[in-house]
């Protein structure tokens, strides 16, 4: 239970985190890209037109559409299945990303609903490499300051996201401990067949 909770609170904050009120005092080219994407889901969020919960599905769908290139998820959902990805055929591991999507996107879009004027404030960037940690704090309204990293990698020439950690609590690691605890006690096919179970009920 208290793994779960984690996870869920983990889940809540990536997404509002691309909706709220962004306050970047300085930042590189990756920390720009963080901004860029949170006021493009800001856009999305507050616009009129999209309101309401009658428009809850158009509304996630845009905002997907534009927040959703910021994230790697070839390299998001490699990493959650961790030792399992090299065993994977091709066919097996695009099946897996698509529904490690659709995971994601089912499961957090809809907690940008909650969106009260929250605030996240830019506090450094570092890069090593081809790596790139862009370090935050999310404010609640309540005043209440949570430590986020944002991992971003260049990929091609091109930064994304590949990883986001919240008080110090990976969300690609709690994913591979999940499906390493599966994986020990069924076959890939019994994991790939769950994830699509849960995708059919969104």
């Amino acid at each position: 239970m208290k793994h779960k909770k984690k996870i869920f609170t983990i889940s809540v904050t990536v997404f509002i985190l691309m909706s709220v009120t962004s306050a970047f005092l300085w930042a590189g080219e990756a920390g720009d890209l963080v901004k860029q994407s949170i006021d493009n889901g800001l856009r999305v969020i507050k616009d009129p037109a999209l309101a309401g919960k009658d428009k809850a599905s158009e509304r996630r769908k845009r905002l997907w559409e534009e927040i959703g290139s910021i994230f790697n998820m070839e390299e998001m959902a490699k990493r959650a299945l961790g030792r399992y990805w090299k065993d994977r055929t091709p066919e097996e591991r695009k099946e897996y990303v698509e529904l490690f999507t659709e995971l994601i996107k089912n499961s957090y879009l809809e907690k940008t609903d909650t969106y009260s004027g929250e605030k996240v404030v830019f506090l450094r960037e570092r890069q090593d490499g081809g790596y790139y940690k862009v370090q935050t704090n999310f404010i609640a309204n309540t005043g209440k300051e949570i430590d986020v990293d944002f991992s971003l990698i260049n990929s091609n020439g091109k930064l994304q996201i590949y990883d986001v950690t919240i008080e110090g609590v990976s969300l690609v690691n709690n994913y591979r401990s999940q499906f390493n605890n599966f994986l020990l006690k069924s076959p890939f096919k019994a994991l790939v067949q769950n994830m699509r179970e849960k995708t059919l009920k969104n």
